[in-house]
């Protein structure tokens, strides 16, 4: 990942060589949400939006929610980047178990 977490500024991933993802940050709400609107990624993926929200429980855990928005039902793409997001978020628990 490169760039700033900030609103307005691009933040630039390449998961791997030949693919590169900018995501501009419209949103940011410390310890909250934060939303991204694609500006660079292949196929339709420019445009889409990325919502994270964080939210406290009431028995300390915190609940993380994640919704990559404008998917059609028939996009070829929708079934890999559902998997691909539950892992993200697998890991994501596994990192903070750890910590």
């Amino acid at each position: 990942m490169e760039g700033d977490i900030a609103p307005g500024k691009t933040l630039t991933w390449t998961p791997k060589p030949g693919l590169t993802f900018g995501w501009k940050i419209d949103e940011l709400n410390p310890n909250a949400s934060i939303v991204r609107t694609a500006v660079e990624g292949p196929g339709n993926t420019v445009g889409k939006t990325l919502t994270m929200t964080l939210v406290d429980l009431p028995d300390g855990r915190t609940e993380v929610s994640l919704t990559d928005g404008e998917w059609a039902a028939d996009d070829p793409h929708l079934a890999y980047c559902n998997t691909y997001w539950g892992g993200v978020l697998n890991r994501l628990k596994s990192y903070v178990e750890k910590s």
